[in-house]
């Protein structure tokens, strides 16, 4: 492990990597408490330092928060059967993604990873079916300003070009629960290609709670895991490391790496395939003759002082997402395609006016 971390940090990375901490430098345990919870990595938290017979001061309250995660985990996943069940019946295909899905995926445990909503992926062609299955009998709602976009013809149409998903919202006693429709997988000025119309092509059947779901293979969901750990999030938390190395550690060596990178060019994310596979390597993650050979180091100076710090979020990551598009996308072709679809987006000036308006005034 890296000297240079912090010994919080190094501990945190240690347990996302599932490799030995044989450090014993002091530890300040109200900073591990607040960096673990701002990563949410709780549960490979605990299952880490359960293992070594490491001991930390909170331990009762972040077993506590565990058993709880995996109650609200699994309730997610009893409602995502139940959601696919509603719009199957209607001939309907989502595929789910995310969530239940690749907590059970990577961990083969829904109650080892952190995530907070249900996410599926719907066609074009069968979103608005699919809303009206999730409104009228799903039991869930979008806000008022979605579901104004969707009524208002022009308005839709500019909402489906620029936007990627709805959030709908079903309330049940105490508890909500929240779902995103998506019919992309990012915003399309982010120039993250993976169409519709080709998502039957890479499916396969995933058994989650004894009911089939239909997901991806392994290779097309593993890019699909890049773009929104590194190509969106940009490796912000730990929480999308252990994700990664829990992918390579459990189907690393079953994977198609030609086929992975074919795709990865196909759609001009190979520099963010090397960069994503370079971080574990800067990171120190033993690395297994079956992954791919050609990976090197990279420097995550910068990323370890996003680690450290725990900075919030920006209120508006339009121009952090254009530099970073910029930085992972491979060559003129796909760099000057990003650039066009950032223009195509603000020359969508009414809807931009329009939305800009109607938060202010709901904020009024």
């Amino acid at each position: 492990m890296n000297r240079s971390l912090a010994p919080e940090l190094s501990l945190l990375v240690a347990s996302c990597l599932h490799i030995e901490y044989e450090e014993r430098r002091l530890m300040d345990s109200r900073h591990l408490f607040n960096l673990l919870y701002y990563h949410q990595i709780r549960p490979v938290f605990l299952s880490y330092i359960h293992e070594r017979g490491i001991d930390v001061n909170f331990k009762q309250k972040l077993t506590n928060d565990c058993q709880h995660i995996t109650f609200s985990n699994m309730l997610c996943a009893q409602e995502l059967v139940r959601v696919d069940k509603l719009l199957t019946a209607k001939d309907i295909t989502t595929y789910a993604y995310k969530g239940s899905v690749w907590a059970d995926w990577l961990y083969g445990n829904v109650g080892q990873r952190e995530f907070g909503d249900i996410d599926l992926l719907i066609p074009k062609e069968d979103f608005a079916e699919a809303i009206e299955v999730l409104s009228n009998e799903a039991g869930y709602l979008a806000d008022d300003y979605r579901k104004y976009l969707l009524e208002t013809p022009k308005m839709r149409k500019r909402f489906f070009r620029t936007d990627y998903h709805i959030p709908m919202l079903r309330e049940t006693g105490d508890s909500t629960n929240v779902l995103e429709a998506h019919w992309e997988i990012a915003y399309p000025r982010l120039l993250f290609t993976f169409p519709s119309d080709e998502w039957s092509r890479y499916s396969e059947k995933y058994m989650l709670l004894g009911k089939e779901l239909n997901v991806f293979q392994k290779e097309y969901q593993f890019l699909i895991l890049l773009v929104h750990h590194g190509g969106k999030e940009q490796w912000k938390k730990l929480k999308y490391i252990a994700d990664l190395a829990a992918y390579m550690f459990r189907y690393g060596h079953l994977t198609d790496w030609e086929k992975v990178t074919a795709l990865a060019k196909e759609k001009g994310i190979y520099s963010l395939l090397t960069w994503s596979l370079g971080i574990l390597k800067a990171l120190c993650l033993p690395w297994k003759k079956e992954w791919p050979q050609q990976i090197v180091s990279v420097e995550v100076t910068s990323l370890i002082k996003q680690w450290e710090t725990a900075p919030r979020l920006p209120s508006n990551s339009t121009w952090p997402y254009f530099k970073h598009g910029l930085a992972i996308h491979d060559g003129f072709k796909h760099k000057s395609a990003l650039i066009f679809e950032h223009l195509k987006y603000f020359s969508e000036w009414q809807l931009l006016w329009h939305k800009a308006a109607w938060y202010k005034k709901k904020q009024s």
